[in-house]
């Protein structure tokens, strides 16, 4: 089924500005080719709601919207993805697109935003983590920047025994920071649910810029990963876990840093590869 029979077909009701998405999308020749914030821009409103469109749609993101036009472009005829086909896949290239995404980074997300986190982060007696198998190395990156601030982190990746074992010990001093790439991942709106009954806060990082989530995260970080909507790393939200990092030492640096030349210490102490002597 290409896009203009998902869209001739769905009962959903959509706002003025998903109508003029859909327009643009059906009535152009370059569909299959332009980015979401072109489309946007021609749409007159803003990129996120060209991903939020797909996302209600039923895509799983913008991309797979994208083949869906372009399989009505070759009368019903699946073209495989070639990876960076539109952007090249030279390092020069790949690294430009980053580059760019991550000086756009800043319109999506504010320090403010990225503040009120950090400060809900430093509050917090243990912080929670969850996502799914995507984006597991971002939440490692996550847990052991925490943890070099002395933060308590419960890392929760496995089946639902294990994770109600851990989420168990959560209340209204923990805090849960979810990770919803591409996809939400499965149980984490239930997890999201069960953290405000307990009193507890919530942050959610995504790359889906507008994402309704249900319920509403206490914080919600929402930047998207790529230039190319067809190739997404995983640099942007793993900037970000350096940034939180970073934003919650610098609201208590004398604290913090004390925690840091304690680990420091006792990795000296128990064999580390670190031979600067103790302090005493």
């Amino acid at each position: 089924m290409g896009f203009r029979a998902v869209v001739t077909s769905t009962d959903l009701s959509l706002t003025p500005a998903e109508n003029r998405v859909v327009e643009v999308l059906l009535g152009n020749d370059n569909g299959t080719t332009e980015t979401a914030l072109a489309v946007g821009a021609k749409a007159r409103t803003h990129e996120s709601t060209v991903i939020r469109l797909a996302r209600k749609l039923g895509y799983r993101g913008y991309p797979e919207l994208r083949e869906d036009i372009l399989r009505d472009a070759n009368g019903g005829t699946s073209t495989a993805t070639v990876m960076r086909a539109e952007r090249g896949w030279s390092l020069a290239a790949l690294t430009q697109d980053e580059a760019t995404t991550l000086t756009r980074l800043p319109n999506f997300i504010s320090q403010d935003q990225l503040d009120a986190a950090a400060s809900a982060l430093q509050r917090a007696n243990r912080v929670y983590l969850f996502a799914n198998n995507d984006a597991l190395p971002v939440l490692q990156v996550m847990d052991r920047r925490l943890r070099r601030l002395g933060i308590t982190v419960i890392p929760m990746t496995r089946g639902t025994k294990d994770l109600a074992e851990h989420f168990v010990s959560f209340d209204n001093e923990s805090l849960l920071l979810g990770f919803a790439l591409l996809q939400s991942p499965p149980h984490l709106s239930k997890l999201v649910t069960e953290a405000q009954r307990r009193g507890g806060s919530t942050i959610l990082i995504t790359d889906v810029p507008g994402l309704t989530f249900r319920p509403q995260p206490t914080h919600l970080l929402a930047a998207p990963r790529s230039e190319d909507p067809q190739y997404n790393t995983l640099l942007v939200p793993m900037i970000l876990s350096y940034a939180l990092q970073l934003a919650v030492f610098h609201r208590d640096p004398a604290r913090f840093q004390q925690v840091r030349d304690e680990i420091d210490d006792l990795t000296r102490m128990t064999g580390g590869p670190d031979e600067i002597p103790l302090r005493t």
